[in-house]
């Protein structure tokens, strides 16, 4: 798979924006999914809407890490979403590292004793 993707495309004198997408967790596109979710794109962020599985399913930690990698292939800086937990909804929010074009070079520094 290729790690990236155009948020905006021109077509003609038209700039098309990608602002949302849905998700779907599934082995081959047009088989049965267990879980959707719902991204919605800002400016440098990417809100996830909503994310509902099977009861059989719950979202787990590789999905998290799907959602990370694809808001990095879509150049966001900044990654948030909300859950219930306890019946109490909590709010996060995941600043991602800038793709190494954009990253400032580091030093070459090493500390000796």
């Amino acid at each position: 798979m290729d790690n990236s993707a155009k948020r905006y495309i021109k077509v003609g004198n038209w700039m098309f924006e990608v602002k949302m997408v849905r998700a779907i967790r599934v082995e081959e596109y047009g088989k049965p999914y267990d879980a959707v979710a719902h991204m919605t794109f800002n400016g440098d962020e990417v809100y996830v809407d909503s994310q509902l599985s099977s009861a059989d399913e719950n979202l787990g930690r590789k999905d998290l890490e799907a959602f990370l990698n694809f808001a990095q292939m879509m150049d966001v800086g900044n990654f948030r979403y909300d859950r219930f937990q306890n019946g109490e909804r909590r709010g996060r929010n995941i600043k991602l590292m800038e793709s190494v074009e954009k990253a400032e070079p580091q030093p070459n520094i090493r500390l000796v004793k």
